[in-house]
């Protein structure tokens, strides 16, 4: 998994303009709705033979985008905590976690890379393992929140009780 996405930026980019592709500058996650077929970047991680697809397909723009980790990020999963219903020791390890990732801020956390072709959206992506380690805390923190928000709901239900009519 990768670590550091930073300097690999500016070579996909010089990469990318060496192959004489024209280089779109996206926004990352900003192909929402599109249809996309993803590159199994796991077992085939370079970019050289995507790019080679994308060249033999005719392609002359690449949409690059890339996400920079933002220090916001973590302040809002540690206030996330406090809406949780987390053990002593778990909130614990998930706010050491979160303060270790702060030393990621300003970091490249994702680069995505995409050609049309037929109407789909081929795209490349790499996540740092890092900033996957960060979404998986926060889609625990969501799930206890939601969790936490929804007993509070059934508790607030059950308060009339005997006085509700079925009438």
């Amino acid at each position: 998994m990768i670590n550091n996405l930073d300097s690999l930026k500016q070579e996909l980019l010089d990469y990318i303009a060496s192959e004489e592709f024209a280089i779109f500058r996206g926004q990352s996650g900003n192909m929402e709705g599109l249809p996309k077929i993803y590159w199994d970047t796991e077992a085939y991680p370079e970019y050289q033979p995507y790019l080679n697809v994308a060249k033999i397909a005719g392609a002359r723009i690449i949409v690059f985008a890339h996400r920079e980790f933002d220090a916001a990020e973590i302040d809002d999963a540690l206030e996330q905590i406090q809406d949780c219903d987390l053990g002593r020791d778990e909130q614990n390890t998930v706010e050491s976690s979160l303060a270790e990732l702060r030393a990621f801020a300003g970091s490249t956390c994702i680069i995505e890379m995409a050609f049309d072709y037929q109407g789909r959206m081929y795209v490349f992506e790499l996540v740092t393992e890092w900033f996957q380690t960060f979404m998986e805390m926060s889609d625990l923190l969501i799930a206890a929140a939601s969790a936490n928000d929804d007993e509070e709901e059934d508790e607030s239900d059950s308060s009339f009780g005997g006085y509700y009519s079925k009438n």
